[in-house]
């Protein structure tokens, strides 16, 4: 039984004891003639199970009920007019705190209200005595708003707070959906600085190497070499990359040395690379210094694809008061149009606006390529 009761809706329940309370009342109020008051109570009982999802409709159907009961007499008794009121304030009650609209809602009750007063009236009736029955049911009347409307309000409250809680949790899931994006785009921005910069040197050194072996064994063992140290420092970011992303630690590529690294690495892979450095370095947030790393990689990466045979670049890193900047130029024939084919651009730009910097790509007027950064060194990332 506990069971079934926690099955039933609660509001169920309470419109089944009003309904019951009706029949119950209404034929111990009839009792000279017990099996009308048991009709009447039954009729209205049935209509107030539909008074929480048409409440205007209930009473328009109590009302009537009550109209109709109210001249019946069987041997000289009549059903109680306080019964009369009883089932027209429940029904009242009803629409002011259920109606949709709160304008419909008090339209009614001042029709009932009316409506009650014309019971209590007898024949002839007088719009005088009418009136004074209604100041008589105000005191009545009041109570049965009070209570309706306290109702209401407390309801459109509870739907307010649950619609509220409803918007919160979409905008908590509308953040957890962006920092998952946010997140995947970081993971695939590293991933393809990392591989396509890396595959690039080894399969440029593996061109070569090819084309030396039978002529020159000394440059094709050179390189192996470059492949082998490619490879291993490939490995070694991804698995820097697997820290960072796991929490294991907070050590990532960035500062000069980090640049002069990749610079080193473009000169074992053929390119002619002077690393120039303008000011001193100061304190790098992490998150600055490994864009900075980033767009030299894939700059000379560029270069190294697209400029030519024998491409030479220049890497200008300048530190000012408060920011970073950078430029790499290259004297290859690069074209007059941007390399095609892959994400490194978007790539470069989307690190330095993640910072809050600018960046430039395009054709130099001496040819080549120039790319073009400056980054602040605030070092937080600008929410996308």
């Amino acid at each position: 039984m506990p069971s079934l009761l926690r099955r039933l809706d609660a509001g169920l329940l309470l419109d089944l004891a009003v309904s019951g309370s009706m029949v119950a009342l209404s034929t111990w109020w009839w009792h000279q003639f017990r099996l009308g008051g048991l009709l009447y109570g039954l009729l209205v009982g049935a209509a107030l199970l539909w008074r929480r999802r048409r409440p205007v409709l209930v009473l328009v159907v109590v009302g009537l009920l009550a109209a109709l009961a109210a001249p019946i007499e069987v041997d000289g008794t009549s059903l109680h007019e306080g019964m009369l009121l009883v089932s027209l304030a429940v029904a009242t009650h009803a629409v002011l705190a259920y109606a949709q609209s709160l304008r419909t809602a008090v339209a009614c009750g001042l029709a009932a209200l009316v409506g009650a007063a014309l019971l209590l009236e007898r024949a002839p009736v007088e719009p005088r005595s009418v009136a004074a029955t209604v100041v008589d049911l105000l005191g009545y009347a009041a109570v049965v708003w009070a209570a309706a409307l306290s109702v209401r309000f407390y309801r459109q409250q509870r739907v307010t707070a649950e619609e509220r809680r409803r918007n919160t949790e979409r905008e908590r899931e509308q953040l957890t959906r962006i920092a998952v994006a946010e997140e995947r785009a970081r993971i695939a921005r590293e991933l393809h600085d990392i591989v396509a910069h890396s595959l690039s040197v080894i399969v440029l050194q593996a061109n070569g190497g090819e084309y030396a072996f039978e002529h020159d064994p000394g440059r094709a063992r050179e390189a192996l070499r470059t492949i082998g140290a490619t490879g291993r420092d490939a490995l070694e970011e991804i698995r820097q990359l697997v820290r960072i992303l796991r929490g294991d630690g907070d050590d990532q590529p960035g500062g000069d040395h980090a640049v002069a690294s990749v610079v080193e690495r473009a000169r074992a892979a053929g390119v002619a690379v002077d690393l120039v450095v303008d000011g001193s370095a100061p304190e790098v947030p992490g998150g600055v210094a490994l864009a900075v790393y980033r767009i030299v990689q894939e700059s000379l990466t560029n270069t190294l694809k697209h400029a030519g045979p024998a491409p030479a670049a220049t890497v200008r890193v300048t530190y000012r008061a408060g920011a970073v900047e950078l430029e790499v130029t290259d004297t290859g024939a690069g074209g007059m149009t941007a390399p095609a084919g892959g994400h490194g651009l978007v790539g470069m730009r989307e690190r330095a606006t993640l910072y809050g910097g600018t960046f430039d790509a395009g054709p130099s007027l001496a040819g080549g390529w120039r790319v073009r950064a400056r980054i602040p060194l605030a070092g937080e990332a600008v929410p996308a």
